[in-house]
């Protein structure tokens, strides 16, 4: 169970460094944060509710390591999601009619 636990918690780890990174870089707007906020959390939740992940649960660490990875993916992916969106519309041209 512990060396379980210890790699839960240190790919967690560099998946919520790697989501940072990925989201101070691009920059989201306030309510792309709130949503994944929200979204993150949720997704930790029920991740931690599978029976797979039964021993992680019952470290209070192990539990809040998988919020805080699923939080820092979704914002992550949210966060490349909105920004690529919104640069793709500022770059079209506008057309004159």
């Amino acid at each position: 169970m512990g060396m379980y636990l210890t790699l839960v918690v240190a790919l967690c780890a560099v998946v919520a460094l790697a989501g940072v990174v990925v989201t101070v870089v691009h920059e989201p707007p306030t309510w792309a944060v709130v949503v994944g906020t929200v979204v993150g959390f949720a997704l930790g939740t029920v991740l931690l509710r599978m029976p797979a992940l039964a021993d992680v649960a019952q470290s209070s660490i192990g539990s809040w390591s998988l919020r805080l990875g699923a939080f820092s993916a979704v914002e992550a992916l949210l966060s490349l999601a909105v920004t690529t969106r919104s640069r793709t519309a500022e770059s079209r041209p506008l057309s004159r009619t």
